[in-house]
């Protein structure tokens, strides 16, 4: 099969764009993007993912709004139309790569619609591969790049239209590739990867955009080599983060952020101070993540040549999440991604930050 892409000659194995070089299910591709307005009206994530060895793209979009979140599952046949970026009401249009893409969510059963173009100003910053074994076994091996910027646009939502402007509203983008764990579907005839447990601390993801610059840097106590990574994102230049200090606080039990400081060193001996005020939480669950379609089968898995699923939860309490029934849950995870304001350097921007509170002895299967 060919595809429009195949007309350029960038082909890095003897196959087509239409296949890859695995056949693992788990190999993906794709989106995932943060906005935010410092007002905290509104602040959501979404994601575009395609599965070419299951034929599937699938995406979702998470918005919060007035402490209620509204979720959109949304998955289609990937083929034939491959390098289309678009899955029932939800695209993503690239305008110019990697500075400017469009992201837009047109009618829908829950009633929220978006209409955002996204720019950066500042080069992406790649990570290197990164690939897991368990006793030989591979685990993952994927890539990234992230960028942030400004964004403009309209979302709509329970009845209201707001519109966001750049000075005001950013966006975070991380855009991956390879196999990750817990995607594709189940592996029913597969032995069972040993049990793991959690190195207790505290993880941090964070993509920030500021007047003057970006940034990214991760933290996990597991010791991952991708732990302790960071890179401050000018106009001209990239500057590796060598040092990152936190004074964060929680709401009461102590597993969501609600506030704090952290700051950053970098190689050029550069040293940025940011205070944090929180602005709302969302669970990428909404989104399909940790199983959480109706099915239970999680992301990559095909569903219908269309299909579209989702509901609204009421997310005001810092770790209870009650459903349109009226039910209170809870997940056995700590995930969550905080949207907050930050004041620094060059006046006022925001983040997307990742922050989890990893407790003694606690189990991971993701």
């Amino acid at each position: 099969m060919l595809i429009g892409l195949d007309e350029y000659p960038f082909h890095q194995i003897a196959e087509s764009f239409a296949g890859a070089a695995t056949g693992d299910p788990s190999w993906n591709d794709g989106h995932y993007v943060g906005v935010a307005d410092h007002a905290g009206r509104v602040c959501l994530t979404a994601s575009l993912r395609l599965y070419p060895n299951n034929d599937v793209m699938d995406g979702f979009v998470c918005l919060r709004h007035g402490g209620r979140q509204y979720n959109l599952r949304v998955s289609r046949r990937l083929r034939p139309e491959l390098d289309m970026l678009r899955v029932g009401p939800l695209a993503i249009e690239i305008v110019e790569p990697l500075r400017e893409f469009r992201l837009t969510l047109g009618s829908n059963e829950l009633g929220i619609a978006l209409d955002l173009l996204c720019r950066s100003t500042t080069p992406p910053s790649r990570s290197p591969v990164e690939t897991t074994r368990v006793d030989g076994r591979l685990v993952s091996e994927r890539t990234t790049y992230e960028l942030t910027g400004t964004c403009s646009g309209t979302v709509e939502v329970a009845g209201e239209r707001y519109e966001l402007v750049r000075g005001s509203a950013d966006f975070f983008r991380n855009h991956s590739w390879g196999m990750h764990p817990g995607r594709g579907g189940p592996r029913p005839y597969a032995a069972p990867g040993a049990a793991k447990r959690r190195v207790p601390g505290v993880r941090q993801w964070v993509l920030f955009n500021m007047p003057d610059h970006g940034g990214h840097f991760f933290e996990d106590p597991s010791g991952r080599r991708a732990s302790g990574r960071g890179v401050i994102m000018l106009a001209d230049r990239l500057v590796e983060v060598t040092g990152v200090e936190h004074d964060l606080t929680f709401y009461d039990g102590g597993r969501r952020l609600s506030g704090g400081s952290f700051a950053l060193t970098d190689a050029e001996g550069g040293h940025r101070e940011y205070r944090i005020d929180d602005l709302g939480w969302i669970y990428c669950q909404g989104g399909g993540y940790f199983g959480g379609w109706d099915d239970g089968l999680g992301q990559g898995v095909y569903r219908g040549d269309d299909y579209l699923e989702g509901e609204v939860w009421d997310v005001s309490h810092p770790t209870v999440i009650v459903d349109a029934a009226g039910n209170e849950r809870t997940f056995d995870h700590d995930w969550a991604e905080s949207f907050v304001r930050l004041t620094g350097p060059g006046g006022t921007g925001s983040a997307h930050y990742e922050c989890v509170v990893i407790r003694e002895g606690e189990s991971w299967s993701g």
